[in-house]
């Protein structure tokens, strides 16, 4: 049902159509042409604009790279691969690294080159490239947060200009990949991993990160449990699209399966981050450098990329306000934007223009097929697909809820400014995720149970009993000044 994607980064490739991933011509990395499906499509495929892109959205891996990404830079750039090796706190020797000591800034100003990368084509190497030079930009930029923050708990002011030797080829990258010169989740996930035994499947334990910023039990897990939950994605999208293809041409026992075959996918993405982050509670060892320079008391300002003339502040979403393409497909194909237009994170507060190009275009187009197809309404119109439905928004829940409870878990700045700002935020993503949980319950409470089989009652029923503990528990929580921890194991079903 799918086609390879182009055997090489730069090698061209010629138009062909499928049902529904369809390659386009695509000369230049940051260049994403219109394209024509062919007629015999229906409205509801999609076209994946940039096939050779590593960044990719598939069947074959799902939100994962096209290849795994590439763990070593060429000898070229030996210099930049030195420094992101010394750069954790915790290095992989055990001894301690260049952001332990505050010693990074100073090498990256003393020793790193400004590299010439607008020679580099293939995009394999762009892509490496492109994560090294965002997380080294994200370490130098808040080290000194991080130093302030392991003393008094406080993040203090981020570093308020990017130099030229990181500024100029994270630019270059970012555009030649039609990216932001930022970390963006994906690029701190997804794109940072290596296998241990190459000819081994993507799991637990044959995974690892390529680059980090703490070395710590907890951020290995926070990577490695993303990608191995991320092995799973390439289910949840062709369920997604079948979901909408269903919908399209009226298919209603079609569309029940798709959401069945959902709810089945999510349910192992969710077993594997239940398995990983409930090791990492707190993640204040490398949280501080996911931040963004976006409405971040560190950055009040902004950061200035120092290059030829640029004085223009640079405002971006950091990793710790953003989340995995996974929420975002939820969020546009049940359409729960609408559920609370102010927290339907990350649908309105920009985090998708951060994404790849394929993954941004194959969002765009679930969002605006599930709000033209009216995927939320057409499942109300049937009790049996109501159930599947309420099923399905039980593990957008689950994902979604798990991720609220590591924002929470994250330790907030002492400072009154950044505690309100945190608090704030946090109380929009509680608002939503509640909204989730009561749509589940108001779903279930419409439909015909009697008309429906023995196990899907008692599956739908088990579900919204866990949507409503959510529910009153997250209300408590947005009405108590010092709630006590709720526990993510709350709704691991």
């Amino acid at each position: 049902m799918f086609a390879k994607h182009a055997a090489t980064a730069i090698k061209r490739t010629q138009p062909s159509t499928l049902r529904r991933f369809t390659k386009a011509h695509h000369p230049a990395a940051a260049v994403i042409n219109a394209h024509t499906p062919d007629s015999s499509l229906s409205s509801a495929a999609w076209t994946n604009p940039d096939p050779g892109s590593e960044f990719t959205v598939s069947s074959k891996s799902g939100f994962l790279p096209r290849r795994d990404p590439l763990p070593v830079l060429p000898s070229y750039f030996e210099k930049l691969d030195e420094i992101l090796h010394e750069m954790p706190i915790l290095k992989s020797d055990g001894t301690l690294g260049l952001l332990h000591t505050g010693q990074l800034g100073a090498r990256v100003e003393r020793e790193l080159p400004q590299y010439d990368v607008e020679f580099v084509f293939d995009k394999r190497i762009l892509a490496a490239l492109y994560r090294d030079y965002s997380m080294l930009a994200s370490a130098y930029l808040l080290e000194p947060c991080d130093i302030q923050f392991r003393l008094t708990r406080n993040y203090g002011l981020g570093r308020r200009i990017l130099p030229a030797n990181i500024a100029v080829p994270l630019q270059t990258v970012a555009r030649r990949l039609g990216q932001k010169p930022c970390l963006e989740h994906s690029t701190f996930t997804f794109y940072n991993y290596q296998r241990k035994d190459h000819d081994q499947s993507i799991s637990l334990s044959n995974i690892e990160p390529i680059r980090k910023f703490s070395g710590c039990d907890k951020e290995h897990n926070f990577v490695v449990g993303h990608v191995a939950a991320a092995r799973h994605t390439d289910a949840v999208i062709d369920a997604s699209l079948s979901i909408l293809e269903a919908v399209q041409s009226n298919q209603r026992v079609e569309f029940n399966a798709a959401l069945r075959q959902y709810s089945t996918a999510m349910g192992r993405v969710n077993e594997i981050l239940a398995q990983t982050l409930q090791g990492c509670g707190d993640y204040a060892s490398f949280r501080t450098f996911l931040n963004g320079s976006k409405a971040q008391s560190m950055f009040n300002r902004g950061v200035l990329f120092e290059r030829n003339g640029d004085t223009e502040a640079h405002k971006y979403l950091g990793v710790g306000q953003s989340s995995s393409p996974i929420a975002s497909l939820g969020t546009h194909l049940f359409q729960l934007s609408q559920l609370s237009p102010r927290g339907s994170l990350p649908c309105n507060d920009g985090v998708d223009l951060l994404r790849a190009p394929n993954v941004r275009s194959f969002l765009e187009h679930v969002d605006q097929q599930a709000r033209n197809l009216g995927v939320q309404s057409y499942a109300l119109r049937s009790s049996e697909s109501s159930a599947e439905y309420v099923l399905a928004l039980g593990q957008v829940l689950t994902y979604r809820y798990r991720q609220w409870a590591n924002l929470r878990d994250s330790v907030p700045v002492q400072s009154a400014r950044d505690n309100a700002a945190f608090h704030a935020y946090l109380d929009v993503q509680t608002s939503h995720v509640r909204d989730i949980a009561k749509l589940v319950s108001r779903t279930h409470a419409s439909m015909d149970g009697e008309s429906l089989g023995q196990s899907v009652r008692t599956r739908a029923e088990s579900v919204v009993h866990h949507a409503e503990m959510v529910h009153r528990s997250l209300g408590r929580i947005l009405n108590d000044a010092e709630p006590t921890p709720l526990p993510v194991s709350m709704i691991a079903y």
